[in-house]
């Protein structure tokens, strides 16, 4: 197996590609253990800074000024992925899309407002109040059980 590591400034991300002449076990752990490393963390940005997040620290993924902000107990950061990629990237046990603009990660609701007709209130731990669109109450309601 060979390996090449090519740095060029064009590239906005990085970008790995395998080639073979067919697929096997050694690829498939490969592409696992490189798989489960993005999954495990997301690139935020605040100003000039750039910070690595621990996918369990983090709170809910949000829409805002045509911004995706990733959003922990302590801040806030900017992502430069669409909330597609990142709802791709995580465990649907852990965290789901309420709404078209916003992925919660259900260890951090603090209660539900069952009061609202058609929706669903949640208070988050770190204070915030979000509302589940209609469109995605009953995912949402199945993955909490009720």
């Amino acid at each position: 197996m060979k390996v090449e590591v090519i740095i060029d400034e064009e590239y906005k991300e990085t970008i790995i590609k395998i080639f073979a002449n067919s697929y096997s076990k050694d690829i498939e752990n490969l592409e696992k253990s490189l798989n489960s490393i993005n999954n495990n963390i997301f690139i935020g940005f605040d100003d000039e800074d750039v910070y690595i997040i621990a996918v369990k620290d983090i709170v809910r993924f949000y829409t805002e000024n045509n911004d995706i902000i990733i959003e922990d107990l302590k801040k806030s950061y900017k992502s430069r992925l669409r909330l597609y990629e990142i709802y791709s990237r995580l465990d649907k046990r852990n965290f789901i899309q309420i709404s078209r603009s916003e992925i919660i990660n259900i260890s951090f609701i603090k209660k539900l407002d069952l009061s609202f007709k058609g929706t669903i209130a949640v208070e988050l731990k770190n204070g915030e109040t979000t509302y589940v669109s209609r469109r995605n109450l009953k995912e949402f309601k199945n993955l909490l059980g009720f």
